[in-house]
């Protein structure tokens, strides 16, 4: 799990005055855990709503406990269906953290 400071100062420089966002960097994540096979929705519509929940651990919540579960929650509601159920959003927490940690350290 990654640290609070190491997110918020990752998200702080992507939005600085200047910064591409945070969705680039996020889609970089998504791409390197295989989400362009999902096709829909790309990892560049996924990352935008990623960016969001970001932002709202760094300036609101300030758990990274809650926002890697809410990727995960993210991840299996927007993710194939494979036999018609959904498994439960723990499964997806691994991809979560991989997703964060790659964000976190580029």
């Amino acid at each position: 799990m990654i640290r609070y400071q190491d997110l918020r100062d990752r998200f702080t420089e992507d939005t600085a005055f200047g910064g591409g966002g945070a969705s680039p960097s996020l889609t970089a994540a998504l791409d390197a855990i295989g989400w362009r096979a999902v096709q829909e929705p790309t990892p560049e519509e996924l990352a935008e709503f990623l960016a969001d929940l970001v932002q709202q651990c760094v300036h609101l919540h300030r758990d990274v406990s809650v926002l890697s579960f809410e990727i995960a929650r993210a991840l299996r509601d927007t993710g194939p269906l494979l036999d018609g159920g959904l498994p439960p959003v723990e499964a997806y927490l691994p991809a979560a953290d991989e997703i964060l940690r790659r964000y976190c350290n580029r």
